[in-house]
């Protein structure tokens, strides 16, 4: 299994079957290291959605009912080799990175569960998952963004506009635009 990017950097990869259960395990290890009731993790990005190349690095995202009950996942994560950046966007997202600068192998993205970010992680998600067609144009257009450039910040610029699109959509994932 391929897992582990260099921090900034883009290469996309066929999907691992491995993903979902690196996924899995690292759940469990989250969910007994944290400790908070109530928290839901789910994996998103790329790797959440069979048959679609991805950059080699697990994201999850984790509901809390209030950000106040991760004030001490900081110091709790550390521990397992996560660095925290806080909320980098000023989103109402903070988030969490695994592994050396030289190989990051997961992104946690921590939010409230009644927050519009949690809804569109799943929507994007779930309508990839759903659709043949939405997963093939999006990875015609992950491959096409990191063939143009090496910029890791221009990358998701370029998938940006789909992305918005797709979870805009109010209809079934396969309806018409």
């Amino acid at each position: 299994m391929i897992l582990g990017l260099k921090r900034g950097t883009i290469r996309l990869v066929p999907h691992q079957k491995g993903w979902a259960k690196a996924f899995a395990d690292e759940k469990r290890r989250l969910t007994v290291t944290l400790n908070t009731p109530g928290i839901i993790i789910e994996h998103v990005g790329s790797t959440a959605v069979s048959g679609l190349v991805a950059k080699p690095v697990i994201d999850m995202a984790i509901a809390v009912e209030t950000i106040e009950q991760i004030r001490w996942w900081p110091q709790l994560l550390a521990v397992d080799d996560y660095t925290y950046f806080g909320d980098r966007e000023g989103r109402g997202e903070y988030f969490f990175a695994k592994g050396p600068d030289e190989r990051r192998t997961f992104y946690l993205h921590v939010m409230e569960l009644r927050s519009e970010r949690w809804h569109n992680y799943l929507t994007f998600r779930d309508r990839l998952r759903h659709s043949r067609q939405l997963r093939a144009e999006y990875e015609a257009l992950k491959i096409g963004a990191a063939s143009s450039t090496p910029d890791r910040d221009a990358y998701t610029a370029l998938k940006e506009e789909f992305v918005v699109r797709l979870i805009a959509r109010r209809s079934h994932p396969s309806a018409p635009r």
